[in-house]
């Protein structure tokens, strides 16, 4: 969790003065780590390639972050447990 290598970020999205975006370009600032950007209503965000859910991700994901509205949240939680079963 302290140094992981693949990141995905359910919520990023590139609007002005968000909780996701702020994280996402935190996230930017280091090289060392690959990030998936979740939403699904975006094709990209900043410029990197965004995934509809984190099921769409084709790597596996060391971290994830959610920064979703509250009420979206219990569905993340299932779509990362279907990820864990597949393991």
């Amino acid at each position: 969790m302290l140094n992981p290598k693949t990141v995905a970020l359910i919520g990023a999205t590139q609007r002005e003065d968000s909780i996701g975006r702020t994280v996402m370009e935190n996230l930017l600032l280091s090289d060392k780590r690959k990030i998936y950007p979740v939403n699904p209503g975006r094709k990209s965000i900043l410029d990197i390639e965004c995934y509809p859910d984190i099921t769409s991700i084709p790597e596996k994901i060391d971290l994830g972050i959610v920064v979703t509205p509250a009420n979206t949240v219990p569905d993340v939680v299932k779509a990362v447990e279907k990820l864990e079963l597949k393991d």
